[in-house]
């Protein structure tokens, strides 16, 4: 880069990443969202994926970018992959319930009771 080139990237105003913040509001959301049946999972997937093409936009010229953007779609994205974690337990806990006392007494109050009665003995 020439002395000119490096003055002008200078001059120019910051701007924030475009989608810093939508980031951090699938985060935030994704981690309310982590119990519900896979809901937190599809949101914070998402915010993964928007917060790498930003990641990989801020690398290629930070200078461009406003510190503060960048600190949104960092701590988004540490909210989207704790969303992610606990929705994959979360699903992965309701699978087990399933497999091991089945759809039938998950459905049914009183046999799910039976069953736990005879599952605890």
């Amino acid at each position: 880069m020439t002395e000119n080139q490096q003055t002008q990237n200078f001059n120019q105003p910051q701007i924030a990443l475009p989608n810093a913040t939508a980031v951090l509001i699938l985060g935030i959301i994704s981690i309310v969202l982590c119990c519900c049946y896979g809901g937190g999972l599809i949101l914070g997937i998402i915010a993964l994926v928007l917060a790498s093409k930003d990641m990989k936009r801020y690398l290629a010229n930070p200078a461009m970018y406003t510190a503060g953007s960048f600190s949104n779609l960092k701590a988004g994205r540490i909210c989207a992959i704790i969303a992610v974690a606990l929705s994959a337990v979360y699903i992965l806990f309701y699978i087990w319930l399933i497999v091991t006392f089945g759809w039938a007494a998950m459905q049914d109050p009183d046999a799910m009771r039976e069953v736990m009665e005879n599952w605890m003995k």
